[in-house]
């Protein structure tokens, strides 16, 4: 755990505030047959800016590194990004490229903000340049194809890291809806109850757009709207928070709930 500390007073009062640790995950199967070709191919592609040693993709400029692991032939993965793949429509060509990959690399790092969630998603562009076939991103639960995941990644601009981290369609048996992938971002996730679904559905995402774009300083209690004309949101602490207690996709930040006013 990262503390930051507060000194109220010359006799040492001091209130602690926990920074959750996130590791965020990249899934992307490709062609190579092991490692040494992935290796090779890392560094033909790009242009030495990024290179392969000892368990680590790692680039130079800036200097940073991320946790590598790969693996042969996995049957499950077409099926894993069909599934995953369903809010951006995978092609049945792509999920048939899928199917006829040789490895499948698993790429790590510790992000929890929106310039490490950018620094890890660039890595998986260099490794897509290298012969990865797409992206899917194990804490959120959803896959791009090649072009999608580039596009988003080279041609940056606000907005983009929601787009690529966060899937905003998940519903509960009561109907409620709920994003998951918000802490990859160092964010809270958001629940609305009592809507559409295509209604829930902008609602968090133009609230999720709304935070990483304007960056506002969000506290419990205050109101949210989509515009002038739309219907005032309470912003409300939510404790039932549904993936609380998964691996991959439970949000240490914690969630927000929108209640219409």
């Amino acid at each position: 755990m990262k503390f930051s500390f507060d000194f109220f007073n010359k006799n040492k009062k001091v209130a602690v505030q926990q920074t959750p640790v996130v590791q965020s995950i990249l899934c992307i199967p490709g062609p190579w047959k092991d490692v040494d070709e992935f290796a090779e191919s890392l560094i033909e592609a790009n242009d030495g800016q990024y290179l392969y040693a000892a368990g680590f993709v790692m680039s130079l400029f800036p200097p940073k590194h991320y946790e590598m692991e790969i693996y042969g032939n996995d049957e499950q993965i077409k099926k894993s990004f069909e599934f995953a793949g369903r809010v951006n429509q995978l092609s049945k060509e792509f999920l048939e490229e899928i199917a006829k990959h040789n490895s499948v690399i698993y790429l790590k790092a510790e992000t929890g903000a929106f310039e490490k969630a950018l620094s890890i998603a660039k890595a998986g562009a260099a490794i897509l340049r290298s012969g990865g076939i797409g992206v899917k991103v194990e804490t959120t639960g959803k896959a791009f194809n090649k072009e999608h995941w580039m596009d988003l990644a080279e041609n940056f601009q606000p907005g983009n890291l929601y787009r690529m981290f966060v899937l905003d369609t998940i519903i509960q048996p009561d109907g409620s809806v709920f994003t998951c992938g918000m802490h990859n971002l160092g964010l809270k996730d958001t629940v609305v109850s009592g809507e559409e679904f295509y209604d829930a559905m902008t609602l968090l995402a133009v609230f999720g757009f709304y935070q990483e774009i304007d960056l506002p300083t969000i506290l419990d209690r205050q109101t949210f709207a989509r515009d002038a004309d739309s219907p005032k949101y309470r912003i409300l602490e939510e404790p039932n928070q549904p993936y609380k207690d998964h691996d991959l996709y439970g949000n240490p930040f914690g969630m927000w709930r929108l209640r219409k006013e």
